[in-house]
This record gives C-alpha cells, sequence and structure tokens, in this order.
C-alpha cells in the first residue's frame, strides 16, 4: 500500500507539472524554423518536467519557466488562443457561441440548428405494466423481462438445454 501510494503521489506530481510546463511552453513543431530546434524544445520541456517532478533544482527550474513566461508572453497567449479556436472548430463550435455559453448544437446538412428535446419530466421506470405487459416489480415480471432480452439479443434457452442434453447423451455412449 505504502508503495502503491508513492507512486499514486508521483504519478500526480508528474501530471501537475507537466500541465504547468506545457500551459508555459506551448509551441508546436511548426512554430520552430528546424527540426533541431524543435528537439531542443522538447528536451529542455522534459528536462523540466524531470526537475519539477523529482524537486531537481527546484529554484532554478521555477525562475527558468518565470523567466520564459516573461520573456514569452504575447508568444504563449497566441498559441493559447490557436489551440482554443482548434479545440472550438474540432468540436463544430464558433467562438461566439463558445462565448456566450451556448455550447454545442448539432447542424444539419445545410447549416441549420437543430432544437434539442427537453425533457419534460422525470420517467418513472419500474411502476406501471410496461409496454409488453408484464409488472417489473413482482418475480413472474422479471423472469418475464428476461426472457424478453434474452429474445431480443437472439438467445433461444430451449435450443441451448437440447444441445447441452444431445451432448451430454451421447457423451455418455463413446465415453
Amino acid at each position: 500500500d505504502a508503495r502503491r501510494r508513492r507512486a499514486m503521489d508521483l504519478l500526480a506530481r508528474a501530471t501537475r507539472a507537466r500541465q504547468r510546463v506545457l500551459a508555459v511552453f506551448n509551441a508546436r513543431q511548426s512554430d520552430f524554423e528546424s527540426l533541431r530546434a524543435w528537439n531542443d524544445h522538447l528536451e529542455r520541456v522534459e528536462e523540466l518536467i524531470f526537475n519539477l517532478t523529482e524537486g531537481v533544482d527546484a529554484s532554478a527550474t521555477e525562475s527558468a519557466i518565470a523567466e520564459h513566461k516573461r520573456r514569452n508572453a504575447s508568444e504563449i497567449a497566441r498559441y493559447a488562443a490557436r489551440a482554443r479556436d482548434e479545440g472550438r472548430a474540432a468540436m463544430g463550435e464558433t467562438a461566439e457561441a463558445m462565448d456566450a455559453g451556448e455550447g454545442y448544437a448539432p447542424e444539419t446538412a445545410n447549416g441549420d440548428v437543430v432544437a434539442q428535446p427537453v425533457p419534460t419530466s422525470a420517467v418513472r421506470r419500474g411502476l406501471e405494466k410496461t409496454s409488453l405487459d408484464y409488472d417489473e416489480n413482482t418475480d413472474e415480471g422479471r423472469k418475464a423481462r428476461a426472457a424478453a432480452i434474452a429474445r431480443a439479443c437472439g438467445f433461444d434457452g430451449r435450443a441451448v438445454a437440447k444441445a447441452r442434453c444431445l451432448r451430454e447423451a451421447f457423451a455418455t455412449i463413446w465415453a
């Protein structure tokens, strides 16, 4: 238990560190002029995450993150805005709808927004007889419901029982 707890604590620290560093070092490969520059950036990011997770050179790591944030504030904001906009576009939402708090609304092929149904009351399940004409509050009703589900899934209990009986009968003959 202690080992598992330590592992979970380490994972939580690593996750928090990764989120914190990636919020500041949020550039993409396309933002770099060369693959070498991109790889150097990734190396630096992973080094900072490791240092924060393991507590190595904590003050130097914190100051490096703060310095990068101070020096590149406009780029960080621009990259974050780009990521937000791409996320909205991927979900099919416009920036105006997201800012207004409208959320997701499916659209038809011609662009019309489809109205979503609003529930008028809670569904009462098991209190009345169902359309299959059994009462789920009794043992007989529960058995009928189970049989209806089995039929709907293509399960035939009689065929299974018959096949089992035949298998057992022939097994005793040739055993």
